[in-house]
């Protein structure tokens, strides 16, 4: 398996510096190793955004080395990923999860990539004085930084995608916004959204010992459940039935399912049918079409939900994404 340092993987294409010490980077897998792109954001504050879309055309050992110390929530919407770190510990991130890195001045990482196999991430990079200012309602985090400064990192988490964070994300996958600078601006009230969820996700996570209690069994339930708000959020859902569907009993199902995802049944199904309608409404189809296809026969109500959820109506949504 060939062994090949992340720089020597892209060719930059392009560089866009903008106002206040913003960057953004556009870059293209090179021929010789398969297909792809990366996208780099430097907001300027301490906090970057990595985007990465990378088919090999071989088995490929990629490393990457870093001496700036920090924090990196991975979202791996690909396949499983295997992380190999400095002490030779591996640690696998499955598909549509993510998890925190913590690292020293002294990160070193290799992730194997299996031929004709999609590697497909979204990174959200902090640097630690900022992170620690940020993560403060994470227990303990200033202990694992210290333990990452001394085994050069350390892994937090490794929780499902949600509903939010995989409709915050799904425009970084956008080149055309990365190189307007209003729309950039846009995708930088997502960047900070994400980071703000996602932190209070793992703090909720850890700092619920009952959470890291549930059987394995219990576990697959729970996602099973999610799995169908995800696939029939737009048809007539009751807790009674999915708790049928994945096979737990109700009352575990409603206890477990908020302590597992951090919100509600209730509120996964709203999240998951907004989320649909936000790209619908991208489509083109009116706001009572997109109401009717999510599941809400009355369009007042799905108005009301989406503009308190998204804190603009649908009609101005609309208007906003004609007018770009």
């Amino acid at each position: 398996m060939e062994k090949v340092n992340y720089y020597d993987l892209i060719d930059i294409e392009k560089k866009i510096k903008n106002p206040f010490s913003r960057e953004t980077s556009f870059a293209k897998i090179k021929k010789e190793y398969g297909e792809g792109f990366t996208i780099f954001y430097d907001m300027g504050n301490g906090i970057a955004l990595f985007v990465r879309k990378i088919t090999p055309n071989k088995d490929l050992l990629l490393y990457e080395k870093s001496q700036v110390p920090g924090a990196c929530l991975i979202f791996n919407l690909g396949s499983n990923i295997n992380f190999t770190y400095k002490d030779k510990k591996e640690h696998t991130l499955r598909k549509n999860h993510f998890f925190l890195e913590l690292a020293s001045n002294e990160f070193y990482c290799e992730i194997p990539l299996k031929k004709n196999q999609a590697f497909i991430s979204i990174f959200i990079g902090t640097k630690s004085d900022l992170f620690l200012k940020i993560a403060y309602k994470i227990e303990n985090i200033k202990k694992y930084m210290e333990l990452a400064f001394k085994q050069s990192y350390y892994v937090l988490g490794n929780l499902q995608i949600d509903a939010l964070q995989s409709e915050l994300s799904n425009d970084f996958k956008d080149e055309n916004y990365f190189e307007d600078s209003l729309k950039s601006i846009y995708l930088e009230s997502k960047i900070t959204n994400l980071l703000h969820h996602t932190i209070e996700k793992i703090s909720k996570s850890l700092n619920d010992k009952s959470s890291r209690s549930l059987k394995k069994d219990r576990i697959s339930s729970l996602e099973r459940a999610k799995e169908i708000i995800m696939k029939d959020y737009n048809s007539k859902l009751s807790i009674k039935n999915i708790a049928y569907k994945s096979a737990i009993n109700e009352c575990y199902l409603k206890k477990d399912f908020k302590e597992y995802y951090g919100m509600t049944i209730l509120q996964m199904i709203q999240e998951r049918r907004l989320e649909v309608a936000k790209r619908l409404l991208k489509e083109n189809f009116s706001v009572k079409e997109v109401s009717l296809k999510v599941g809400y026969n009355n369009t007042s109500y799905f108005s009301k939900l989406f503009f308190n959820h998204f804190l603009i109506t649908p009609n101005n949504y609309r208007k906003e994404l004609n007018s770009f």
